[in-house]
């Protein structure tokens, strides 16, 4: 059996051809420790200043940053096939880190553990988020109406449900959230996070977005800068809706994921729509004539209804001039929708 070189023991296997594991660990550990690590904390939220851009702390705090950082700067030895961070204990006065490190050695069928002791220097400074949020003064804003100007109740109440739904890659950049008189308005201070809000909207609400730019000052470096506005504006349809679908009338199945799923009254093939295609090819019906019927009698070839509105009018109906949405029984209530000529009977 082989011989360790350090210790003198004769193992199964040499990691090295010459030091037992115990030995190689204690000698080598995983690999190599970053000397120190320096981060810039700041004071208000949180983030972290890495590789020029402040991120979003993870929600371990101090521990997963300095888990993130000691990962991403650790040097594996030539012997580790893989490692990875298990736990980060910060000393007291938080200037000295204890990171316990998993991995595998490549002649080694079992995982190994290693405990690593890093300084820690770290430097506190306010981010141009929360520098910008405390001016007040956005740079991005999101106003969302509805389809004829002013959002409705319910429109309102979609909206502050998909706000309420925001990871923290969003809300952090978030100044105010205004209930004004035509809808609301989203005051930012990040154009990405401004855009990717937007589009949020445009994929669960099948929103239409367009985008303006203002100039509102100038970077010491003599570099503009520009408020973005982004006109989102909702469709006059959500899921359930009766629409005009190329000459016909359609019920709007569902709307998720950027797409608006439609079916024809009385089919059963789904259309799947792009949210812009949908703007572009759904309209709002405008009914030659529309009544409250109840059936009151079948025959072969015929359905016979009666109006419930004021007319009170008694319809004799081919069975091939309507479209039926439902199940035909005598005493069912229902819609009789007369849409470019063609009736609709939609059945209660």
């Amino acid at each position: 059996m082989p011989q360790c070189i350090r210790c003198g023991r004769t193992v199964d296997l040499l990691v090295d051809g010459r030091l037992c594991k115990d030995c190689y660990l204690e000698t080598y550990g995983l690999g190599v420790a970053p000397k120190r690590i320096e981060l810039t904390v700041c004071t208000k939220c949180g983030s972290f200043r890495y590789e020029g851009r402040w991120l979003t702390p993870p929600s371990d705090g101090l521990e997963g940053i300095v888990g993130l950082l000691f990962q991403a700067r650790f040097k594996p030895g030539d012997y580790t096939s893989y490692y990875r961070v298990e736990h980060v204990e910060m000393s007291p006065d938080n200037d000295i880190a204890i990171v316990s490190v998993s991995g595998h050695l490549k002649t080694v069928n079992e995982e190994v553990e290693v405990e690593y002791s890093v300084p820690v220097v770290i430097k506190k400074q306010v981010c141009p988020i929360c520098i910008r949020k405390a001016s007040g003064a956005p740079t991005a804003i999101v106003q969302v109406r509805g389809y004829d100007g002013r959002l409705s109740p319910d429109e309102k109440e979609a909206v502050h449900d998909v706000l309420s739904s925001l990871g923290e890659s969003i809300s952090d950049f978030i100044i105010s959230i205004d209930d004004v008189r035509e809808g609301i308005d989203i005051k930012m201070v990040d154009h990405a996070a401004a855009r990717t809000l937007a589009a949020k909207l445009r994929s669960i609400l099948a929103a239409k977005v367009k985008e303006s730019h203002k100039v509102i000052g100038q970077r010491n470096d003599g570099r503009r800068v520009s408020r973005l506005t982004l006109s989102v504006r909702l469709p006059f349809f959500t899921k359930g809706s009766i629409v005009g679908y190329k000459g016909r009338l359609a019920i709007v199945e569902d709307v998720k994921h950027g797409y608006v799923v439609v079916r024809l009254l009385g089919a059963e093939k789904m259309h799947r729509l792009r949210s812009d295609d949908a703007w572009n090819t759904l309209e709002p019906p405008s009914y030659d004539d529309e009544k409250h019927v109840i059936i009151a009698a079948l025959e072969p070839g015929w359905i016979h209804l009666q109006s419930l509105d004021k007319d009170m009018e008694y319809l004799e109906l081919r069975r091939g001039e309507v479209t039926v949405e439902g199940r035909v029984e005598v005493g069912k209530y229902a819609r009789l929708l007369l849409y470019k000529g063609k009736y609709y009977l939609l059945i209660n």
